[in-house]
C-alpha cells in the first residue's frame, strides 16, 4: 500500500473517531438538556474554585487565550494563508473547512439549545447557546490544519516548524480550558466542539490531498490573475 493510501486511511480513521465521539456526547446531552451531567457540574465547580478573583491574572490570561478561538482571529489567520499561498488549493481547503465548521456549529447549537452555566458566574458575555462550543470547534479545525500545512511546506525551516507545532498544540487545550474557566461552557460542550472541529479538519486534509493528486488549483488564483495581466501588457 503506497504512502498516499496510508495517509488517506489515517484521515478517515480520524473522521470516524471524532464522529463517534461527537455522536456519543450528543446523544447523552440530548437526554440531559435540563440538568448538567455530573461530570459537567463537577468540572464547572472545580473551575470556579481554581480561577481566582475576577479581573485577576487568571481572568486576563484566559480572556486573551480564548480570543485565539474567536472568529475574527480565525479570519485574520485564514486571510494570511490565502495571501501566502496565492489562493491555491491550500487556501481553498482551509476556507471551505472553516465555512463547514461554522455551519455545523451554528446548526447544532440551534438543534440542542442548551443553556450555558450560571449567568452570574460567567466572566464574559455570550449570547448563543452552549452545545457544542464554537471556540472549541474553531480551534479543533484551524490549528491541526495549520500544522498540516506547515508539515507539507518546503519553505518553512525545521526550527520554525517546531515552533508552529508547539504553539498550535498548546492553543487547542488552552482555548478549551479558557471556556471552562470563563464559565461560559461545560466540559462536554468543549469536547463535542473540538471533535467536530477535528473531524472537519480531517475532511479538509482529504480535500487537500485530492486537489494535490489531481493538480486542482495548484497554481493559485492570484498567480493566474498576475500572469493574465502580464500577457496583456
Amino acid at each position: 500500500m503506497n504512502k498516499w493510501n496510508w495517509r488517506y486511511i489515517v484521515k478517515v480513521v480520524g473522521i470516524i473517531i471524532c464522529a463517534i465521539t461527537f455522536i456519543t456526547l450528543s446523544i447523552v446531552i440530548y437526554y440531559n438538556l435540563d440538568t448538567p451531567l455530573p461530570i459537567d457540574a463537577a468540572m464547572r465547580d472545580f473551575c470556579y474554585k481554581i480561577r481566582g478573583e475576577k479581573y485577576g491574572f487568571g481572568y486576563w490570561f484566559f480572556r486573551l487565550i480564548t480570543e485565539f478561538g474567536n472568529l475574527y482571529i480565525i479570519a485574520i489567520i485564514i486571510f494570511i494563508v490565502i495571501l501566502l499561498t496565492k489562493c491555491d488549493y491550500r487556501a481553498i481547503s482551509i476556507s471551505l473547512g472553516i465555512l463547514l465548521a461554522v455551519i455545523l456549529n451554528v446548526g447544532l447549537k440551534e438543534i440542542y439549545m442548551r443553556e450555558r452555566p450560571f449567568a452570574d458566574l460567567r466572566w464574559m458575555s455570550e449570547d448563543s447557546t452552549s452545545f457544542p462550543s464554537g471556540h472549541s470547534t474553531a480551534v479543533g479545525f484551524l490549528y491541526p490544519f495549520l500544522m498540516y500545512l506547515t508539515y507539507h511546506s518546503k519553505r518553512i525551516s525545521k526550527q520554525l516548524k517546531i515552533t508552529i507545532y508547539s504553539a498550535c498544540s498548546l492553543i487547542i487545550p488552552l482555548v478549551m480550558l479558557s471556556r471552562l474557566i470563563l464559565g461560559v461552557h461545560y466540559l462536554t460542550d468543549v469536547l463535542a466542539g473540538v471533535s467536530v472541529g477535528i473531524m472537519v479538519s480531517c475532511l479538509a486534509m482529504l480535500f487537500y490531498k485530492i486537489c494535490e493528486r489531481y493538480e486542482f488549483m495548484t497554481e493559485g488564483l492570484f498567480s493566474k490573475i498576475s500572469d493574465s495581466k502580464n500577457k496583456k501588457e
